[in-house]
């Protein structure tokens, strides 16, 4: 096999610009999409399908955020019984109404960024929402305030393919992250190390690039960083002022000083160059093709947008070990899923429960390390849960989501699947175009959709009554072929 390499992709014979490369490009910058979807990426050549999906600021796009009113109305409330010197009872009381508010808050912002990413016509944006919210980790319970975490997912929507160095420097500042690694408790004379510690090892750096005393010198940069209501405070008083030795150089350091120094390191430039690649390509990639990406990174000033262009176009991201691939995140296959077969935001907390289930619960994440990938996903338990996911779109059913959440699915609309298919083996063609793109089927697989379809060859005429073409959509999203893109 070749070695990867980030040459632009030119179609040749061989690897012909076809719907299975649109699929693949429109499946790992975005969700996927239906097979329309696909021939117009298709029509538009790979050079202008990748500029397609990179430009989706010129698509106007408008999604009213959450209604936090009720967590308004309890925090003047709360103030209120501040000021008056409410009993210990009437303060208690207050305080578990809240709690329920919050929890409530959560779920609906969860619901409301699930059913962006369903309804979205920006659909690499929300992917790098996503990136980042897997990168720059925070969640709850650390972070009980959602609106803090909806700040945060903003923020990473309006630096999706921005500047990286400026993200770095605003998701220090952010609320949610300084709540979720303690920086709002970072005081001089008593310094808290976690959030210097993660911002080199897992932001920016990677372990082995730096020493604990580096950690504990930057953890001093930080001090006074913290925040009032919902907006980052610089707290004067808090900071540590005194000199720092920091990566090697000297000064009288704050957390800006200390961004800076990490950008001057080499292994900064390869660190996110490494994790994109590996996001969207699939596969860990060989040393030089990160050398290469590092230089192009450092050339542009650290400009995700142009690091993002570079591997999208590139050879490397069509190579064969990159083509249906990569096991699909829970995000991948339940998002992608609900965009083929066209579900509206009334299905978004179903959804958002059948992503929890398969062990994704966007907002919640696990640890700072965030989500596992490839072939982490996929455990006894939660490829169980994936072939149940098929049961809630086909029939409504789905173990742990709760009937009330189920029953905003709408019945799955199967009329227009089949491209007008007269013939069995043409319904089975139409159905492996939209949800399997590249794939082939083994004839075993191929017999198993036909007798779901009522037919025993592929020429038999059908009639595809509403119940075959869900039994066949169910065996589709059941293989182990679905759960790859």
């Amino acid at each position: 096999m070749a070695e990867p390499s980030l040459r632009r992709f030119r179609p040749t014979a061989s690897a012909p610009w076809d719907e299975v490369r649109a699929a693949h490009l429109l499946n790992r910058a975005g969700f996927g999409g239906p097979p329309e979807e696909v021939r117009r990426l298709v029509a538009l050549g790979p050079d202008g399908a990748v500029e397609e999906l990179l430009g989706y600021e010129r698509t106007p796009e408008a999604f009213p955020p959450p209604d936090y009113s009720e967590l308004g109305r309890l925090a003047d409330e709360a103030e209120a019984l501040r000021r008056t010197g409410a009993d210990e009872a009437a303060r208690r009381a207050l305080a578990q109404r809240i709690v329920r508010s919050q929890r409530e808050a959560l779920q609906a912002t969860r619901e409301w960024w699930v059913a962006r990413m369903v309804q979205t016509h920006r659909p690499l944006q929300e992917k790098m929402v996503l990136f980042w919210h897997g990168l720059l980790v925070s969640g709850f319970p650390e972070v009980r305030n959602p609106v803090l975490l909806y700040q945060q997912n903003e923020l990473f929507r309006r630096m999706a393919l921005g500047n990286f160095k400026a993200l770095i420097l605003a998701i220090s500042r952010d609320p949610a992250m300084l709540t979720y690694l303690d920086n709002a408790s970072n005081r001089k004379g008593r310094p808290n190390e976690n959030y210097a510690r993660e911002l080199l090892e897992l932001f920016t750096m990677g372990i082995g690039h730096y020493t604990e005393q580096d950690v504990k010198e930057a953890a001093r940069a930080f001090t006074g960083w913290t925040f009032r209501g919902t907006e980052f405070v610089f707290n004067r008083a808090q900071h540590d002022d005194g000199v720092k030795t920091f990566l090697g150089r000297t000064g009288p350091f704050d957390g800006t000083d200390v961004i800076d120094i990490i950008f001057e390191q080499p292994a900064t430039a390869r660190f996110l160059p490494r994790r994109l690649f590996e996001f969207f390509a699939g596969y860990r990639p060989p040393d030089g093709l990160v050398e290469e990406l590092a230089r192009t990174f450092r050339a542009v000033d650290f400009e995700v947008g142009p690091l993002v262009r570079t591997i999208l176009r590139s050879e490397a991201f069509y190579a064969p070990q990159a083509l249906r691939a990569q096991v699909k995140s829970p995000a991948q296959l339940v998002i992608g899923t609900a965009r083929l077969l066209g579900l509206g935001s009334e299905a978004a907390r179903a959804l958002t429960l059948a992503m929890d289930l398969m062990g994704q619960a966007l907002l919640i994440p696990p640890h700072v390390g965030g989500w596992p990938s490839g072939e982490g996903w996929i455990t006894t338990s939660t490829i169980l849960v994936r072939y149940n996911f098929a049961g809630l779109l086909t029939n409504g059913q789905m173990p742990g989501v709760p009937r009330r959440a189920a029953g905003g699915l709408r019945p799955v609309e199967v009329a227009g699947l089949l491209d007008g298919a007269e013939t069995a083996g043409e319904a089975v063609a139409a159905l492996i175009r939209r949800f399997l793109p590249g794939a082939v089927l083994d004839r075993k697989r191929t017999f198993a959709l036909l007798r779901a379809l009522g037919a025993n060859r592929p020429t038999d005429s059908v009639r595809f009554t509403l119940q075959r073409v869900r039994t066949a959509l169910h065996l589709i999203l059941s293989m182990p072929e679905y759960q790859l893109c």
